[in-house]
């Protein structure tokens, strides 16, 4: 129903009676600061203009700044942010067709500077046929101010947690709030009865091996005493939506005696950071054990230096001793201990120094080509003298003798040497071979040795080729050759591996 007003108030179409006094209605104008303005169709600028004390106070006029109807209407108008006057505009065009429009526009004051306003009104024509616009200013600014603010607290609070739940422990009454992104909305209803609800969180939000945990966590009747000297409790488990979530209570009153009388519940995907966490505390562990393994390899070590120290002092005094004849025969003997001993000290620094140099970025390659059976057969030489007796040790090989490669020979040698040095210590009857191969692994070449001795145990297999790390702490060695071979590996392009399908023992795999 259309409302008209005369001096007295508002009155409707069918009635004289009094529905508000004017009075009552300037109050209410002036409490809201909500200004009211009249452009009337005219004048030198198109409309004159009538505006209450809200509205002159909102333009930033004083009582003592006088303007004429038309003055004011151009005041008004001139003042309009230029990329906003043709939504104005528009909006007067809308007024002429006796309907009702409301703009939200930019508005320059003259001393409070671009403020945000919203206008809003009727137009009709007059008994003299002129338009005449009427309506109402209103100063927005600070309004969209705290919207951007709780707009910007909702967004991050949307990003931060999938739910937020207002949580009334003495009605037994919970209130739900679940982002526009969250994956479990249909979990729980907006609101509803608090008991119960932790079975419905535990069964639905967690996966099923966390589900008594979580539903004894989120129990309301043993959350009143662990929540009695604490202002929040969370826990991390496992979720069937996201991999992991945090759940948090935090109190946010008491009663007289100190109970929680009111919480706020929280769940947060914390999957990210739970599994960096994960990784940390594998890295520190890892940490610990490197450290351990380190210092059992410092001990190896001394005993690894000592054995060939000791074999080449006394056997060369064997040799030196006055009076004592020595055959030919001993002569050898002694001279092949004491350069096996002297190769087994020179190999530990080796392996030493190219530890040191790949942590420094000082490891070298130097390629060239070379007959590949020839460099085997070599190798195998060198590893007769550390073979256990009554153990087999032999090579084969798919390539003709004349097939050559182009790689750093001393490397390549350098891998083999250190799985027949380790076949070698774990094998005590049967055979070692030394296999190449070109069909294994079509492509590449393959060098492979496999031995009839104690093998890898399982949970060795994945770590075998990292630093410090044996099969047998038992058996003498520093536990740096593998790791060498590894890096030897990655430097030519090529990887080291343990065959875990061979069960006879041990096979390791250089390809390249």
């Amino acid at each position: 129903m259309y409302m008209k007003s005369n001096e007295s108030g508002i009155v409707d179409s069918d009635s004289t009676h009094s529905i508000m006094p004017q009075a009552v209605i300037n109050d209410v104008l002036k409490s809201a600061m909500l200004g009211i303005w009249n452009f009337t169709e005219g004048g030198e600028y198109g409309f004159r203009a009538m505006v209450s004390d809200e509205c002159r106070q909102l333009f930033g006029l004083g009582k003592d700044d006088l303007m004429s109807p038309d003055e004011l209407y151009r005041y008004w108008r001139d003042r309009i942010f230029p990329d906003d006057r043709r939504l104005v505009e528009l909006a007067l065009e809308r007024l002429k067709t006796c309907r009702q429009a409301e703009v939200n526009y930019r508005w320059i004051h003259p001393t409070l500077g671009l403020r945000f306003v919203r206008c809003g009104g009727l137009g009709r024509k007059n008994a003299e046929g002129k338009w005449v616009f009427e309506g109402y200013h209103y100063d927005i600014t600070d309004l969209l101010e705290n919207y951007k603010q709780n707009t910007l607290v909702a967004d991050t609070l949307a990003k931060t947690y999938s739910f937020l739940c207002y949580m009334d422990l003495e009605k037994d009454w919970y209130t739900a709030y679940w982002t526009e992104a969250s994956n479990e909305r249909s979990i729980l209803p907006r609101s509803g009865k608090l008991s119960g609800t932790n079975v419905i969180v535990a069964s639905k939000l967690c996966s099923e091996k966390e589900y008594d945990k979580v539903k004894s966590f989120s129990n309301t009747k043993t959350m009143m005493e662990r929540l009695r000297d604490t202002p929040a409790i969370s826990m991390i488990c496992e979720g069937s939506v996201a991999k992991w979530i945090r759940i948090t209570y935090v109190v946010i009153d008491r009663d007289a005696e100190g109970n929680a009388c009111h919480l706020i519940g929280a769940i947060k995907d914390v999957s990210d950071l739970h599994e960096h966490e994960l990784r940390l505390i594998h890295s520190l562990n890892e940490s610990i054990e490197a450290d351990r393994s380190r210092t059992m390899m410092f001990q190896n070590m001394i005993h690894e230096i000592r054995t060939p120290l000791n074999a080449m002092f006394g056997f060369s005094q064997l040799l030196c001793v006055p009076g004592v004849e020595v055959t030919d025969e001993q002569k050898q003997e002694y001279f092949n201990i004491i350069n096996n001993s002297y190769s087994m000290l020179t190999k530990l620094i080796d392996d030493v120094l190219d530890i040191v140099n790949a942590e420094h970025g000082n490891f070298r390659i130097r390629k060239k080509d070379f007959l590949v059976n020839n460099m085997c057969r070599e190798t195998v030489q060198l590893a007769k003298m550390r073979v256990q007796a009554g153990v087999r040790l032999y090579f084969t090989s798919e390539v003709p003798d004349d097939y050559c490669i182009n790689s750093d020979e001393q490397r390549i040698e350098q891998v083999i040497i250190n799985f027949l040095t380790n076949a070698c210590k774990h094998t005590y009857e049967g055979e070692i071979h030394l296999h190449v191969s070109e069909k294994e692994n079509p492509g590449h070449l393959t060098f492979s040795v496999t031995d009839t001795g104690t093998g890898v145990a399982p949970e060795m297999a994945d770590d075998i080729f990292k630093r410090y790390k044996k099969a047998n702490y038992n058996v003498n060695g520093t536990g740096m050759g593998l790791h060498i071979c590894s890096i030897i590996a990655e430097r030519l392009n090529g990887k080291v591996m343990l065959d875990k399908s061979y069960t006879g023992g041990a096979r390791f795999l250089f390809i390249i």
